[in-house]
């Protein structure tokens, strides 16, 4: 093979799939439900495996979801393992992956750039 040929066969795929964009997915939940919330969340993230407890006074939000993707669709990323418990002062309700999956599919997307975000709102996460 040519060197044109070797330079045009290895090296333009190779700058090319290194040029991708890298989104970053964000799923924040906003706490509608009028009392603090403790959140515990578990493999929320296709980059950092730490399970999460936060704090969510009424009206604040916070990431319950962050994925990294080269434009793949954030509903696919959720893991199946994906858990958030949600307590309030009287009860706590747990949320699965499937669960979340439909709330995203139900949910604007607003994208900045690479930034992709969707803000679920609706009181069906309260417990």
């Amino acid at each position: 093979m040519s060197g044109w040929a070797v330079f045009f066969t290895f090296f333009i795929p190779v700058t090319t799939y290194a040029a991708q964009q890298v989104y970053s997915n964000n799923v924040f939940l906003l706490n509608t439900c009028g009392v603090p919330l403790e959140l515990s969340v578990v493999h929320d993230s296709n980059y950092d495996d730490k399970a999460r407890r936060l704090v969510l006074d009424p009206n604040q939000r916070r990431t319950i979801a962050n994925y990294r993707s080269f434009g793949e669709d954030v509903a696919g990323q959720i893991s199946d393992q994906y858990s958030l418990s949600i307590k309030s002062p009287t009860a706590t309700k747990t949320i699965d992956a499937q669960t979340l999956r439909k709330a995203v599919a139900s949910t604007e997307r607003t994208e900045q750039k690479a930034v992709r975000s969707w803000v679920i709102t609706d009181g069906s996460f309260c417990p």
